[in-house]
């Protein structure tokens, strides 16, 4: 009798401590897998996105300056012509003399480029936009150049970015690429109607032979090629004017910003 009620005693006290255990154990595994889930779950989840980027590629004189402007301020987004940042460069070099050529200098000077001052008018010229064909050329002076246009395009509420490289290579994860472009002969006609206007003298066969060799040089490079992104969405603005080209970009745009707002919600 002694013996049974010393081993029910002897059990009921040792059971208890091992399902107190036993508890805290599932409960230490419950807790583990609940963290190592919600860790896994935050880590899946797209960060919020803060800023909406378009990236317009193309050509010289098609247009997307323009437009590129255009779309800026119908959206309130930043805008940067990323051609003024390589034109800076060439800019800088020629102001101290120094040779279009030496890729160590031409990368100093793409580091000094400050994307807030970047002077349109000063910057047109046409022999800064000869030297900075010239310079667009150096991988080194790109890798700057591109760093800083990146950091530009994550403004908020959004950017828009006009190049020859932007949809393939600075922002190719931008929501909204388009590829702006129109034949030879219609860009050297704008090109010299717009010298003209501004008081300029220019032959158009001159501008003409001017933007085939610009187009082979932006095309043949090896570095950062113009071409149209996978994903672009083409305007050829040959036969179109600025505002059917604007309306026609615009209905891409809230296209992809409704997509943007519904995967948010």
């Amino acid at each position: 009798m002694l013996s049974t009620i010393g081993g029910f005693a002897f059990v009921t006290i040792g059971i208890t401590p091992i399902i107190t255990l036993v508890l805290a154990a599932a409960y230490s595994l419950f807790a583990l897998w609940q963290w190592a889930f919600d860790k896994e779950e935050k880590e899946d989840a797209a960060p919020p996105q803060t800023h909406f980027t378009i990236a317009i590629d193309g050509p010289a004189a098609s247009g997307k300056g323009t437009l590129a402007r255009r779309i800026a301020d119908a959206y309130g987004y930043h805008h940067l012509d990323t051609g003024l940042t390589y034109r800076a460069v060439a800019k800088s070099l020629m102001d101290q003399n120094m040779p279009l050529d030496d890729e160590f200098l031409a990368e100093k000077a793409a580091r000094s480029v400050d994307l807030s001052r970047l002077d349109r008018d000063v910057l047109a010229a046409h022999d800064i936009g000869e030297g900075a064909s010239r310079v667009a050329v150096m991988p080194a002076v790109r890798r700057t150049l591109v760093a800083a246009q990146q950091s530009f395009a994550a403004r908020s509420p959004g950017a828009v970015l006009d190049g020859r490289d932007i949809g393939t290579v600075v922002c190719p994860d931008a929501p909204v690429k388009l590829y702006i472009t129109a034949s030879p002969e219609a860009r050297a006609r704008r090109r010299y109607d717009e010298i003209r206007l501004n008081g300029g003298s220019a032959t158009y066969e001159d501008i003409l032979n001017d933007l085939r060799r610009r187009d082979a040089r932006d095309m043949g490079r090896t570095d950062s090629p113009l071409k149209p992104a996978g994903d672009a969405h083409l305007l050829d603005t040959t036969e179109m004017d600025i505002e059917t080209a604007f309306l026609s970009a615009k209905t891409l745009i809230d296209q992809a910003l409704a997509r943007n707002t519904h995967s948010k919600r």
